[in-house]
């Protein structure tokens, strides 16, 4: 039994990071693709598979980031320099579902710390990455960095998205009103 789980340990820690980079881009394409059908049709099957899209999409980013900045000092894999700016792209989600419901607008300053702490573990995983050893300039970092100042400035206009929702006229009770507006 005990050889079978260290096999089952030693597979998640060559294969892990992987996997939930893999989990995390799927979550991200499933939101995509339902989200815009949540728009047009009204399941209760749909509404269950975008809310846990959702909620695992974030869950899975931020479990990932964390995974990556605990083990990020292994040279192992270079790709894991790319993996966590790719991650923060994630988390700023999808523009046609930036909240899930307008309840979750009000949230907004629990995602811009989540944004503060999730920007400084990736800058972290970065630094200690061995992509930029011996400041030799590679495709592979030049990307990386493009890809992670991309990454900041989506999951930065999340946040502010769901600032600007809190704050807006159309929050709360107003916004049941605007959908019988006819222009």
């Amino acid at each position: 039994m005990a050889g079978g789980l260290d096999q089952l340990v030693a597979l998640w820690r060559e294969w892990g990071i992987q996997v939930l980079v893999l989990l995390s881009l799927a979550l991200q394409v499933t939101l995509l693709i339902t989200a815009e059908i949540r728009r047009r049709k009204d399941s209760g099957v749909l509404r269950v598979v975008v809310w846990s899209a959702y909620l695992l999409a974030d869950t899975t980013a931020i479990y990932t980031l964390g995974h990556m900045s605990v083990t990020s000092r292994s040279p192992e894999h270079q790709l894991v320099a790319f993996w966590a700016p790719f991650l923060l792209l994630h988390l700023g989600g999808q523009d046609n579902i930036t909240a899930y419901s307008i309840e979750d607008n009000h949230l907004w300053l629990r995602h811009l710390q989540s944004f503060v702490v999730q920007v400084l573990a990736a800058a972290y995983v970065l630094y200690e990455s061995s992509i930029f050893v011996g400041g030799r300039r590679t495709m592979l970092g030049q990307a990386t960095i493009l890809m992670f100042v991309v990454g900041v400035v989506k999951y930065g206009e999340r946040v502010w998205a769901l600032m600007s929702a809190s704050s807006s006229a159309l929050s709360g009770k107003n916004y049941n009103s605007f959908g019988r507006l006819h222009f």
